[in-house]
């Protein structure tokens, strides 16, 4: 590879838009990282923030509200380390545990670095990035009480679906999101039209 080669592979959108992801994946898990062993020291230290907990609570209590829409009668109990939603009066009432992989953030700063990334409109990732992080959230709500529901009823089948099933969905609509901003929002969409 001789020098022009290299300085054309430093132009290429692609390449910036690699370099840009990665970068942004290492600070964002570095960051991510930050946050829970901040978590940990206000824990240690008697405060009453914990942010791992709290986006927990909020989304078993969202799972609930759905479960109860549903007409079931869902039950949250907070542990030291956990956040348990389920359904009272049940066979196999052991509930879900949720945790901090569960939460979504992880994911949710994937998608938003990607779309960051990516070439388009500052504007437009303005609104993009949090409808996004919304819908994803919306189906993380949807998978906890249906894993809720099969944990409360047929316990056999929710690790295939926690660990198959739902990553499918989950990653597939991130998937369709990325795919929906590079065909339609991306500045390399309108230099195609």
């Amino acid at each position: 590879m001789n020098l022009s080669d290299l300085r054309e592979l430093f132009r290429s959108k692609s390449f910036r838009f690699i370099l840009l992801f990665l970068a942004g994946i290492i600070i964002w898990f570095s960051f991510y990282h930050f946050i829970y062993e901040f978590d940990k020291l206000l824990s240690s230290n008697s405060q009453q923030v914990d942010i791992k907990k709290s986006i927990s609570i909020l989304l078993a209590e969202q799972s609930n509200y759905f479960l109860s829409i549903l007409g079931y009668q869902p039950q949250i109990e907070i542990y030291s380390d956990m956040v348990v939603t389920l359904i009272q009066d049940t066979k196999y009432n052991h509930g879900v545990w949720i945790g901090e992989p569960c939460n979504g953030l992880k994911l949710f700063g994937v998608f938003s670095i990607f779309i960051i990334a990516f070439p388009g409109d500052f504007k437009t990732k303005l609104w993009y990035i949090p409808l996004g992080v919304i819908i994803l959230h919306f189906i993380n709500v949807i998978r906890i009480a249906i894993l809720t529901i099969i944990q409360a009823y047929n316990p056999l089948f929710l690790n295939f679906n926690h660990n198959v099933t739902f990553q499918v969905i989950i990653y597939s609509f991130i998937f369709l999101l990325w795919y929906l901003w590079t065909k339609k929002f991306s500045s390399l969409s309108k230099k195609n039209e």
